[in-house]
């Protein structure tokens, strides 16, 4: 595999699953998540997800971070949910940013509806972008103001492979706060 750049790295991510890689290396495909997803789960390495060629945000952000650290970008990587409790209705998301040429860039494969590399001047300009792209998804769920004002977003730092959605999931939500 011979990526060179981040337009070639989203080409590659172009071809894989959406899903998860269960604690057995099964794949379940799709975006609706059963809730036995939440017991099944375990966050993929770089390596593994490269073999299995399926995963879901979590895996794709430590994949993309494996590559950018590599070739030698400054990234950051980011986790928004609405804090209710871990098994609730609405989707959560982690995503990577990268800087370049002193503009900071939101590579974004797992989100179809988002997908590609966003560019802005700052940081918070991207973050403030994202963040309303994430209230449009919550949008569709019929989300109540009560609960938009229950979304967290927490920058964190890369996390241990092979731990379950609990583990992950009490990582970055303990992870730096992120103020929009």
């Amino acid at each position: 595999m011979n990526i060179n750049n981040p337009q070639e790295l989203l080409e590659f991510l172009s071809n894989i699953d959406f899903g998860y890689v269960d604690k057995e290396g099964n794949k379940h495909l799709g975006t609706s998540t059963p809730k036995s997803w939440y017991e099944e789960y375990t966050l993929q390495s770089p390596e593994q997800f490269k073999n299995s060629l399926c995963g879901n945000c979590y895996d794709q952000v430590e994949f993309e971070r494996d590559w950018f650290i590599k070739n030698s970008y400054e990234v950051k990587t980011f986790f928004e949910m609405v804090q209710l409790d871990y098994q609730n209705s609405y989707p959560s998301h982690s995503f990577l940013v990268y800087k370049d040429n002193n503009k900071w860039c939101w590579f974004e494969n797992a989100d179809l509806i988002n997908r590609g590399i966003h560019t802005f001047d700052t940081l918070e300009e991207l973050l403030k972008y994202q963040y309303n792209k994430y209230l449009e998804l919550l949008d569709s769920f019929n989300i109540s103001k009560d609960e938009i004002e229950k979304i967290i977003i927490r920058e964190f730092d890369k996390p241990e492979s092979g731990i379950s959605a609990d583990a992950y999931l009490d990582y970055v939500i303990n992870s730096k706060k992120v103020s929009i």
